[in-house]
């Protein structure tokens, strides 16, 4: 049972046993402190510039025999709490969080299937209308159509979120193998025929990590049809989190004030 923690480069943030450390697009990035990498069995390392942690999702469905398993990030975390509101009033009494325990998402597991970040609403109105604002219309719309195509089943909750107004982004979940294993069949047949039909070659560095962003959504979609029992937590972004972020929170989100 272990929570792998996507990197691409070292990290110093303090994790608790349990979690390990996996190195993404291993065939290019450095890794001095010999942490597990995403190049090795049967992998697709060299395409992380465009599928993001996937390539480290790849690694682990292929090659990881794990019970219970999950992904987070090496500056992103599942806290404790279950609510955003929770994270901030801890952050503000204990200052920096510290990550979940596999333990306490072990016990989490005996009663739930998934184990996914807290949703956020999108000020756009829609899931459609936020992926439209941030990436290229066209890439969803090649997208539906091979969900259309090759799981014709699916198109009905790919509608229903698109047209909804939150989801649970990061590719960040704790399940076990055979939910994930379920999951990962699904997901990269489609990404990988998606791949066949875009054209990024003139996209940045930024808009070329597609298919990491497609996944955000195509996860919160195979969820939608599947209908898992989910446990929602909230995250915390060790970049950004301290007491005094934790007050701003609380005094914008929670209490209104400006």
């Amino acid at each position: 049972m272990s929570m792998y923690v996507i990197t691409h480069k070292k990290f110093n943030y303090p994790i608790s046993q349990g979690y390990v450390p996996l190195l993404v697009g291993a065939n290019k990035n450095e890794n001095p402190n010999n942490y597990e990498t995403d190049n090795a069995g049967e992998n697709i390392s060299n395409k992380n510039p465009n599928y993001s942690e996937l390539t480290g999702l790849y690694w682990l469905w292929k090659n990881n025999h794990d019970k219970n398993i999950g992904i987070s990030h090496y500056r992103r975390y599942f806290s404790k709490s279950s609510t955003n509101n929770t994270l901030y009033y801890r952050t503000v009494i204990l200052g920096s969080p510290i990550p979940i325990t596999t333990k306490r998402l072990d016990e989490y597991l005996k009663t739930y299937d998934w184990i996914i970040p807290t949703p956020e609403i999108v000020e756009e109105g829609s899931m459609e209308k936020h992926f439209i604002h941030c990436h290229h219309k066209q890439d969803l719309i090649i997208t539906k159509e091979v969900v259309q195509e090759m799981y014709p089943e699916y198109i009905d909750s790919f509608e229903k979120f698109m047209h909804g107004n939150k989801a649970s982004f990061f590719n960040m979940f704790y399940t076990t193998k055979q939910q994930m294993d379920n999951y990962c069949e699904w997901l990269f047949k489609i990404l990988f025929e998606v791949e066949k039909r875009v054209d990024i070659s003139n996209y940045d560095a930024y808009q070329k990590r597609l298919f990491g962003f497609l996944s955000e959504r195509l996860f919160n979609i195979w969820l939608e049809y599947n209908q898992p029992n989910i446990k929602y937590l909230a995250t915390f972004n060790t970049d950004l989190v301290s007491r005094l972020w934790a007050v701003k929170q609380v005094k914008h989100k929670v209490l209104g004030w400006n």
